[in-house]
C-alpha cells in the first residue's frame, strides 16, 4: 500500500499533475474542493470523493479505513485490481482509502487519482479532529462512557425511532449502593476503580446496540431498544445479581464487593425524555428505600 504523504506530494515527490490538468478537470477538482469543505463528516467526505473518481476514472468499488476513530465505510464491488493509500498529512495518520475495478489502472489514472487526493487531506482531517472533539465532549473520561451532555440527545432520537418503529424502548437508572461509604472506607481513587468496574460489567453485559451513560457520580443510565418494562426488569435483575456476584479489585491490594439498585420505566405514548428519566429516577428509590440491591419497575 502507498504511502501518500501530503508533505512530499507539495513538495514533487509525488506525482501532482496538477499543471497539465484540462480545463474540464480543473474545473471539477475545484467543484469537488468546494463541497469537500461544506461537510464535518469524514464518511460524507469519503463518498464525495469517491462519486467523482467514479465519474472521472471509473471504479468498482472503494473502501476507507480509519481505526482509531472506528470508521470502516465501503460501497460497490472490491474487485480484483487496486489502488491503494495510507493518507497521512503532517503528524496526522489520516486513514487507509482503496479505490478498486475490475480493469488495470493505468498511470495517469492513479496520478489524477492522486492529484484529488491532495484536495481531500485537510478537509478529512478537518473532520477527523472534529470528530475526535465530539468524542472527548460527549465521553466520561473515568469510564469511556458517553456521558450526561450526550444523554438527553440521544434518548430523544432512541423516543422517536421507537415511536416510528412502533416497538417499545425502556429506560434503566443504575445507582451504586453505599457508595459513600466505599469512599470513606478505601479512599476517592479506591471509589473512581468501583465506578469503573461496575461501568465494565454493565457494558459488557448488554447488546452492542444497547445505549449506557455515566450521568454523575456513581449514577448510570441504560436505555434498551425493542424492550418493553417486564423485559427491562428481567434484564435489570440479572445484571443486579452479576454485580452482586463479582468483586472489584483494587490496587494495593483491597477488595470490595458492590451492589448495585436499579429503577425501570418504559416509554409511554404521551412522555418525553424528562417524564421517562423521572419514572425511572423513581423506581430506583423505591429499590433504595426497599434495602437497595434491589429492582423495582415503575
Amino acid at each position: 500500500m502507498a504511502i501518500f504523504d501530503f508533505n512530499k506530494a507539495k513538495s514533487g515527490e509525488a506525482s501532482t499533475p496538477r499543471d497539465t490538468a484540462s480545463s474540464t478537470a480543473q474545473n471539477n477538482a475545484l467543484n469537488l474542493l468546494l463541497r469537500l469543505q461544506q461537510s464535518l463528516d469524514a464518511k460524507e467526505l469519503v463518498e464525495e470523493f469517491a462519486r467523482l473518481i467514479t465519474r472521472e476514472v471509473g471504479l468498482d468499488g472503494y473502501r476507507y479505513r480509519h481505526r482509531s476513530e472506528a470508521i470502516n465505510c465501503q460501497d460497490g464491488h472490491l474487485n480484483r485490481h487496486e489502488l491503494a493509500y495510507t493518507l497521512k498529512l503532517e503528524d496526522d495518520e489520516l486513514g487507509e482509502f482503496k479505490l478498486y475495478r475490475a480493469k488495470p489502472f493505468e498511470e495517469s489514472e492513479s496520478q489524477y487519482v492522486e492529484d484529488l487526493l491532495t484536495l481531500l487531506m485537510y478537509p478529512l482531517r478537518n473532520a477527523l479532529r472534529y470528530q475526535q472533539a465530539l468524542r472527548s465532549a460527549y465521553t466520561d473520561p473515568l469510564t469511556g462512557l458517553c456521558n450526561r451532555s450526550n444523554m438527553m440527545h440521544q434518548l430523544q432520537r432512541e423516543i422517536s425511532l421507537s415511536r416510528r418503529a412502533n416497538r417499545p424502548m425502556s429506560l434503566v437508572l443504575v445507582d451504586i449502593d453505599h457508595f459513600k461509604s466505599i469512599n470513606d472506607r478505601f479512599g476517592h481513587l479506591s471509589g473512581d476503580q468501583v465506578i469503573r468496574c461496575v461501568a465494565q460489567h454493565l457494558r459488557g453485559s448488554l447488546r452492542d446496540f444497547d445505549l449506557i451513560f455515566r450521568y454523575g457520580g456513581e449514577e448510570f443510565v441504560l436505555v434498551l431498544s425493542g424492550v418493553d418494562a417486564t423485559f427491562a426488569g428481567s434484564i435489570a435483575e440479572r445484571l443486579r445479581a452479576a454485580v452482586a456476584d463479582h468483586t472489584c479489585l483494587l490496587e494495593g491490594g483491597g477488595k470490595v464487593s458492590p451492589t448495585i439498585s436499579l429503577g425501570v420505566s418504559q416509554l409511554r405514548d404521551d412522555e418525553d425524555p424528562t417524564t421517562l428519566f423521572a419514572r425511572a429516577d423513581a423506581a430506583m428509590y423505591q429499590a433504595k428505600t426497599q434495602g437497595r440491591n434491589a429492582v423495582c419497575v415503575s
